[in-house]
């Protein structure tokens, strides 16, 4: 394993608690039951004795890495290992993954077939229509809705968003243009507001500062996206 696919082990790995990740080869070979050949290691080891086809898993099954050729690994595991493990987003690694297939298809001909077996599961949604009604996105402009017509409160905003933020980029759910831009500044208001009075510091938005600077930029949104 690279140091970039070991930090994305260990990132997903602690965020469901483990501490450790069991190896087992998968390769047929005489007298080894399954799970006969089970290696142990530190989630942060970075093994490079580890050789396809194999799998690497949390004790718990909540996250798993298979290794079945040379040139690529899938992961896959609960909504909590895949945000922490894949931070950009299931699509947006399928989208990058696919890239790479096609930089090294000479060296490794199977790539552009999993990349094809594998793509993205949505489009990049740039308007406030686009979002499908189930999807954390559309959740996102919800919350933006209700706090800026003052039916939702700062701190249950700011939680919520938080919330969906995390669950839409586990879904690989992508964004373009304007929308990726409004969701981008409201990131950067909301890196500046602290929902415990007692826990904020110099410089933090207060509640009615961050209501306004939400409203601006929602106003602004929906003024430049109207028909």
């Amino acid at each position: 394993m690279d140091a970039a696919l070991t930090r994305r082990i260990a990132s997903g790995c602690r965020a469901v608690g483990a501490t450790v990740v069991f190896c087992e080869s998968l390769a047929a070979a005489p007298n080894i039951a399954p799970g006969g050949a089970l290696q142990q290691f530190p989630i942060d080891s970075g093994q490079q004795g580890i050789r396809p086809p194999s799998v690497i898993y949390t004790p718990d099954r909540q996250g798993a890495v298979l290794f079945r050729e040379g040139g690529y690994a899938a992961v896959a595991g609960s909504t909590r290992f895949m945000a922490n493990a894949v931070g950009e987003g299931v699509d947006a690694a399928r989208v990058r993954f696919e890239r790479y297939a096609r930089a090294l298809s000479s060296r490794y001909p199977t790539l552009m077939t999993v990349a094809r077996a594998y793509p993205p599961r949505h489009t990049a949604w740039s308007l406030h229509d686009d979002a499908a009604p189930d999807s954390e996105t559309a959740r996102q402009l919800a919350l933006l809705n209700e706090f800026v017509n003052g039916t939702r409160s700062s701190s249950d905003f700011a939680h919520d968003w938080w919330d969906a933020r995390r669950i839409s980029q586990a879904n690989g759910e992508r964004l373009k243009a304007p929308l990726s831009d409004l969701f981008d500044r409201v990131f950067m208001i909301l890196e500046d507001y602290t929902s415990d009075p007692d826990l904020r510091e110099a410089g933090d938005l207060p509640d009615g500062e961050l209501h306004a600077a939400i409203r601006e930029l929602w106003d602004m949104f929906r003024g430049s996206t109207a028909d």
